[in-house]
């Protein structure tokens, strides 16, 4: 989200007694987060979140305001729109399946897709039956995307209850674009192509996109309790309102969550959580297998700073 900055840091550190530096560290962040809003007049809000797997120890802080026309304070508790940090947690849900045996990232993707989507997609140029799984998850199989199609952009603010589903969008891309090039010969980034990996969850789960994901990457487990899958699942007991996020000054608290919700996007989660699932990922508590993760974040291309798999791009240890 442009104008509402959510950063969800991961510290790693050597284990440290406790002391009165370690207990400066949240107000330490807050005097950071409290200059990043004062320093930007066009910016509504920003949310830290710090975890430090060594020590356990995590922190939280916001400034800013969770609702500019209400003038409503922005709290480190509250839920957002992750949008396409979305894409790691489908990302872990489809590496979950290829440790299952349910597919391999070698597989084609015609091999997995439903036949009505398949057949769409070749009617546009692509060729399903040479793209392959991994080429879809690091963005090199040759797909364009919808959100490039300007009249797409500007019906979110025209006609914001509109409900999307995918064969939808899916529709929007092969009317509007044709593909950027064959399979695996250059890097685009697409939400077309998680939209097709949030369809081959659901369909070799035999859940709807939420549920799978939840059970596949262990929400349980990581103790993700307030993450959860807009409108895909309930909201959880007791979650604070969702903070508004702004798209070029446009409030999109109100867009129907349908426009970014079947892979690409859809999860909602405070910050607290996201670093805590992302801590959790590197540490190897998502997949069964070391090679899982290594085969995730190895780049597959320059772009982005070396994209791998499912938005992890980089991370930045600091050891303190």
């Amino acid at each position: 989200m442009p104008a509402l900055l959510l950063l969800a840091s991961l510290c790693a550190a050597t284990a440290q007694p406790p002391s009165r530096a370690a207990d400066s560290v949240q107000t330490r962040l807050q005097q950071i987060a409290d200059s990043v809003v004062a320093a930007r007049p066009r910016m509504p809000g920003i949310i830290i979140a710090v975890e430090q797997p060594a020590t356990g120890k995590r922190w939280s802080v916001a400034a800013g305001r969770a609702d500019t026309a209400r003038k409503i304070k922005l709290t480190p508790e509250q839920p957002v729109r992750l949008a396409s940090n979305t894409k790691t947690f489908t990302a872990a849900a489809v590496l979950r399946l290829v440790e299952m045996g349910r597919l391999a990232l070698s597989d084609p993707l015609a091999k997995h897709l439903p036949p009505s989507v398949d057949s769409l997609l070749r009617g546009d140029g692509y060729a399903t039956d040479s793209i392959t799984i991994e080429q879809v998850l690091s963005h090199r199989a040759g797909f364009n995307e919808h959100p490039a199609v300007r009249s797409y952009v500007a019906m979110l603010r025209t006609d914001p209850q509109h409900h999307w589903t995918p064969r939808e969008q899916l529709q929007w891309l092969v009317d509007s674009l044709s593909p950027v090039g064959p399979p695996g010969a250059q890097f685009r980034y697409s939400d077309d192509g998680y939209v097709l990996l949030g369809l081959i969850v659901e369909r070799l789960s035999g859940r709807s996109l939420g549920p799978a994901v939840r059970s596949l990457v262990r929400f349980d487990k990581l103790g993700l309790r307030h993450t959860w899958w807009e409108t895909l699942e309930p909201a959880p007991a007791g979650v604070p309102d969702r903070a508004h996020q702004y798209l070029g000054g446009f409030d999109s608290y109100g867009i129907d969550p349908s426009f970014d919700l079947y892979g690409g996007g859809g999860i909602v989660a405070p910050m607290g959580e996201l670093a805590r699932f992302l801590t959790a990922l590197l540490g190897g508590q998502v997949f069964e297998q070391g090679k899982t993760l290594d085969t995730m974040m190895r780049p597959r291309s320059p772009e982005m700073n070396g994209y791998g798999m499912g938005e992890l791009l980089k991370v930045l240890v600091a050891d303190r």
